[in-house]
């Protein structure tokens, strides 16, 4: 399964030491299966920050073995 994280840096290796409390779910690195979706979300980020988005895809495997919400 390919899940997508929209932002504005090259994500190479996902990390969610770097992420925040306060997110919807807690800390963790937030993907989705939608590309567009994550389009949107680096497109937002990208305006609001004034640098280019960027969609990072990630080929998730066996989701089983992992916590997802």
């Amino acid at each position: 399964m390919i899940v997508y994280h929209g932002t504005t840096l090259e994500i190479r290796k996902p990390d969610i030491r770097h992420s925040k409390s306060h997110m919807d779910f807690g800390m963790g690195f937030y993907t989705t299966s939608f590309q567009i979706q994550a389009e949107r979300w680096a497109l937002r980020k990208g305006m609001r920050l004034s640098k280019p988005a960027i969609v990072n895809a990630y080929e998730a495997g066996n989701l089983a073995k992992y916590h997802v919400k």
